[in-house]
């Protein structure tokens, strides 16, 4: 069960990669990382303004997984935690995760959207 806090803890470490680049204009368009939409694909303009508007929430969303990875992954290694706890913090800090970047995806697109 620590493999699962470890995955948390680095997803959500390259979700905090990924807000914090959008959130400074330096995610291009590609194909691999970021909101990948049709609407965001229709255009530059679109990609980078729908970014702006979500990176906030990524980065929320990413840095407090990793805080909670951090806090419970001493105690998962020194075999402290019950499995069923970790498998619970695992479990919910990847809703977490994925409820801030569904987010992300749906306030930026309507900010962008909104912008002239």
């Amino acid at each position: 069960m620590v493999a699962a806090l470890v995955a948390v803890l680095v997803a959500g470490s390259v979700v905090v990669a990924v807000g914090l680049l959008a959130l400074l204009g330096r995610l291009p368009p590609n194909s691999y990382a970021g909101i990948r939409t049709p609407y965001t694909r229709s255009s530059p303009e679109n990609w980078y303004r729908t970014h702006r508007a979500g990176a906030p929430l990524l980065i929320f969303g990413g840095v407090a997984v990793v805080m909670a990875a951090l806090a419970f992954l001493p105690f998962a290694l020194a075999g402290k935690l019950a499995d069923v706890l970790t498998a619970g913090v695992s479990l919910g800090a990847a809703a977490l995760l994925a409820g801030c970047a569904v987010a992300a995806w749906l306030i930026g697109t309507r900010q962008s959207r909104l912008r002239p």
